[in-house]
């Protein structure tokens, strides 16, 4: 799942302001990372002027299918949930996680990686050595993300209207992937056909982006009535009818009776002569 957005503006609400992604589309599938690559950037493309965009910031949890990205003036920075579990996840001793996280909010990335590598050197279970070199390996492997955007003394454009939309602290995603998938398709013991799963993947960013109403102002409306049948042939009236069709039937000259039955016969044309048939 992916979404975008421009930056991210401050609601009025009954307990007070709350922020709101400006321009967001979302799009989710089950389809292998090409596909979805080229369809997610479809998408951006047909709601944003990609020719125009001077910065693009991707933030995700650091797979590799999510770092092999085809848009340009694109950095990458790790999702600070993402970061800072995996400490919570591979660390044991609180004193050392603690510090981690405080190099992590110093910026100071290479003396972070360099305590890890001491307290690989220091330990003897070999479990947790294990589960510090798994911490070590994911650092290494995002080091040029662990950074947000705003902290890497780069020039970062104006959002669209200065002061209205402000510049995005990110951490949205994790968010959205429990509002548009998690909440409805995970955890109800239900099972998914992959394409009855991308159909209501598709559903469900649409109703919480630009909403159903649009996609229902397009239906056409109710049809026309269709007129009637009209049979436009031209009526007969009953004396222009046909009195005879053919010759008939000539019964007289065609009726065979068998030789038992021969007084039948002469009885049959004595009428037919007494009647003119």
């Amino acid at each position: 799942m992916g979404i975008a957005y421009d930056g991210v503006q401050l609601a009025e609400t009954k307990s007070g302001k709350r922020r709101v992604l400006d321009n967001k589309v979302a799009y989710a599938s089950f389809e292998n990372a090409k596909t979805f690559r080229k369809n997610k950037e479809g998408l951006v493309a047909s709601r944003f002027d990609v020719d125009e965009i001077e910065l693009r910031v991707c933030n995700g949890d650091g797979a590799n299918w999510i770092r092999q990205k085809n848009s340009t003036h694109c950095i990458d920075v790790l999702d600070k949930f993402h970061r800072n579990k995996k400490i919570t996840e591979c660390v044991r001793d609180p004193a050392f996680a603690a510090l981690l996280r405080g190099l992590l909010y110093s910026k100071n990335i290479n003396l972070l990686l360099e305590c890890l590598e001491a307290q690989i050197n220091s330990v003897s279970d070999p479990a947790e050595i294990e589960k510090l070199k798994e911490l070590q390996s994911y650092y290494r492997e995002n080091k040029s993300s662990l950074l947000s955007y705003y902290d890497r003394d780069i020039a970062i454009p104006e959002t669209r209207e200065p002061g209205v939309i402000h510049h995005a602290r990110l951490g949205s995603m994790e968010s959205n992937v429990f509002t548009l998938i998690g909440n409805r398709m995970k955890g109800r013991r239900a099972c998914w056909s992959e394409r009855g799963a991308n159909n209501l993947a598709v559903l469900l960013c649409q109703r919480h982006t630009v909403g159903f109403e649009n996609l229902f102002a397009a239906l056409p409306s109710i049809p026309r009535k269709e007129p009637e049948f009209v049979d436009t042939l031209p009526l007969y009236s009953a004396d222009k009818i046909p009195k005879r069709e053919g010759k008939g039937y000539e019964w007289k000259d065609r009726l065979t009776i068998s030789g038992t039955t021969s007084w039948l016969s002469r009885f049959l044309k004595d009428i037919s002569k007494s009647n003119n048939f």
